[in-house]
């Protein structure tokens, strides 16, 4: 990860487990800028867990606009039609996917 950002890492969200939220720890990250959503009632290193009933209404027009400019991005690893999507489901259970997977409706 130093080689891939070498001025570091200023923030990280654990979506699965905590490897990423441990991770991000270790590379020096606050722990208050790290959350975490699968970690259960007690995330490590005082990292802050949080849900969808943490989200206001307006959050979702400040991701989206970060993500129009540039600020953030999302990497994309596979996109389906609806008619796969069961093949969507499978590549994203397997745990392995570098990036989201896309459903075009």
């Amino acid at each position: 990860m130093r080689e891939i950002v070498p001025d570091g890492v200023s923030a990280a969200t654990d979506l699965f487990g905590t490897q990423t939220a441990e991770a991000a720890l270790a590379l020096g990250v606050p722990a208050e800028r790290i959350s975490t959503i699968a970690a259960g009632p007690n995330p490590p290193g005082g990292v802050r867990a949080t849900s969808g009933f943490d989200a206001r209404p307006e959050d979702l027009n400040r991701i989206a606009d970060a993500i129009a400019v540039g600020e953030i991005t999302v990497p994309i690893a596979a996109a389906f039609p609806l008619e796969q999507i069961q093949e969507a489901v499978r590549l994203q259970a397997g745990r392995h996917v570098h990036g989201k997977i896309v459903i075009n409706l």
